[in-house]
């Protein structure tokens, strides 16, 4: 199921004003728990039964003045589970054709960097990876800021801190690309690092809020 059908599901409960972030991360934390508990359950099924489960009571207690505050608040839910709920995210790769070189590890894997190789990442200037779906995101590297660049022309900024050992920490700071603007909050912090390189492909990771462990690659921009 793609997002559009969770809006229409959405659109037909009561209407609600637009909601702080803490409410929606504790809507989508109640989620999550009832998608673990629904393990016997078809994926497109489950992901019915959760929102007609949790939804209706928390729209009970605002209200929303026009449909486009509904399409922006179920874009943020939808979004922040991706962000917050391993058991989510399993759901949607389960349903969704990886058509790039994203996978999931069973550990946080072992450097195998040298320092030069990794200071050689970090005085970098262009890269790109791949998302899920196989589209490119172009990255700016600075001293200071990681700048992607979609396919659709959108942007994001995020602060960049290297922590040693080919590791580094992302800061949310804006973006006016759909999903990211609703999958982060100014100040949401990411763990990734780099653990080993091949001809300017660097294989990396990068951690959830559960601690599981993601793997992907940073293609550099020759």
């Amino acid at each position: 199921m793609k997002k559009y059908a969770l809006i229409l599901l959405v659109l037909s409960y009561a209407t609600m004003n637009s909601q702080t972030i803490q409410q929606v991360d504790s809507l989508a934390s109640k989620m999550c728990e009832s998608f673990k508990e629904l393990k016997e359950v078809k994926d497109e099924t489950k992901i019915m039964m959760v929102f007609e489960k949790h939804l209706p009571a928390f729209y009970e207690r605002a209200k929303v003045t026009s449909q486009a505050q509904a399409d922006s608040l179920v874009n943020r839910v939808y979004f922040r589970l991706q962000r917050n709920c391993q058991a989510f995210l399993d759901i949607l790769a389960g349903m969704e054709e990886n058509k790039s070189d994203w996978g999931k590890l069973a550990e946080k894997p072992k450097s195998k960097l040298s320092k030069k190789e990794s200071d050689a990442f970090f005085s970098g200037k262009s890269f790109y990876y791949k998302e899920y779906d196989g589209s490119i995101v172009n990255v700016a590297l600075s001293s200071s800021h990681w700048i992607e660049t979609f396919e659709d022309g959108t942007t994001s900024n995020l602060l960049i801190r290297p922590k040693g050992n080919g590791e580094f920490e992302l800061e949310f700071l804006e973006s006016n690309n759909n999903k990211r603007k609703n999958f982060s909050v100014k100040g949401d912090v990411y763990r990734y690092g780099i653990y080993s390189v091949a001809e300017g492909i660097y294989s990396a990771w990068v951690a959830t809020k559960d601690n599981e462990y993601h793997s992907f690659r940073i293609y550099t921009r020759k």
